[in-house]
């Protein structure tokens, strides 16, 4: 798998679970090999407001522990991020 999607869906979760947390972004992702797989995940790195619906992301993970959570991130800023 190429680890690439295309946000399907999302919503803003302004519920502080953990005292201190920010609002976060969590999406339906569709997987680009095979759309009609989708992943319910966090999205990082993307602005709620720029309308994410169709956005193409890739995976990212992030380190708790000893587990490593995929996370999606916009296409658009990772290149800018490594640039």
């Amino acid at each position: 798998m190429s680890g690439r999607g295309r946000v399907h869906a999302y919503t803003v979760n302004h519920q502080q679970w953990i005292p201190g947390s920010e609002p976060y972004v969590i999406g339906l992702v569709e997987i680009v090999e095979q759309p009609d797989v989708r992943l319910t995940t966090n999205l990082v790195d993307c602005e709620s407001e720029d309308g994410l619906i169709g956005s193409d992301v890739e995976v990212t993970f992030e380190q708790h522990d000893e587990v490593f959570l995929p996370l999606f991130r916009s296409v658009d800023s990772s290149k800018e991020s490594n640039s």
